[in-house]
């Protein structure tokens, strides 16, 4: 299923399949990058999301994680693997209160997973997630 036709069904709350398994959307937050560019984070119940990137043809399946990592010389360790800094962002989500404004770094490793480290610039508090690479071949109708 084409990244387009996805991302279309979850902003309309639909289902989709993503490696098997059924993906009920939540919420879809369009957050806009400090390129400009929009990308979409898509959550369900589980501390499951789906961060789709339109431009960059990208989809990448993230999982919350409920332990604090803190990056040491550019490297963070999870699950006995080393990640190193890939990117930096911020992100902007507009919302009912005025929005909130997210700066996050990834950290990759040698399979292209993903870590990712996020920060509520007006809070301060800190969520983590690990993420892989998703395709198109990945992703189905429900």
């Amino acid at each position: 299923m084409k990244l387009s036709a996805a991302l279309d069904l979850v902003q309309n709350d639909l289902p989709i399949v993503v490696r098997d398994k059924t993906f009920s959307p939540r919420g879809v937050e369009e957050a806009t990058l400090e390129t400009g560019e929009s990308v979409y984070w898509v959550y369900t119940k589980d501390g499951m999301w789906l961060s789709f990137d339109p431009e960059g043809e990208e989809i990448l399946l993230f999982e919350d994680i409920n332990e604090e990592l803190e990056p040491e010389d550019d490297t963070v360790v999870y699950g006995g693997e080393d990640y190193e800094f890939s990117y930096e962002g911020v992100a902007k989500v507009d919302d009912d209160d005025g929005g909130t404004t997210t700066n996050f770094k990834e950290y990759q490793n040698a399979d292209g997973d993903v870590i990712r480290i996020m920060e509520d610039e007006s809070t301060g508090d800190k969520s983590y997630a690990y993420g892989v690479k998703i395709t198109e071949e990945d992703l189905q109708e429900a």
